[in-house]
């Protein structure tokens, strides 16, 4: 496959080509390296206090409540 062939696909047919690339990998027992500044950015993450974060349905639900309000103003 050439890189003409992947900029014919569309974007959903890339992204599901990439999905089984990645389950190759897995698939065949290769292991590939996590590399070590994306250790370092998981880390920084997991270290953050996340306490002040709102979940994600709070998030939508207020986000279409403010919505729906700008639509009636």
């Amino acid at each position: 496959m050439s890189g003409n062939d992947i900029a014919k696909m569309s974007v959903e047919e890339r992204v599901a080509l990439m999905e089984e690339l990645w389950v190759s990998f897995d698939r065949d027992g290769l292991k590939y390296p996590v590399p070590v500044w994306h250790e370092k950015v998981l880390k920084e993450r997991a270290d953050k206090d996340e306490s002040h974060f709102m979940p994600l349905e709070k998030v939508k639900k207020n986000l279409q409540k403010e919505l729906n309000a700008y639509r009636n103003s």
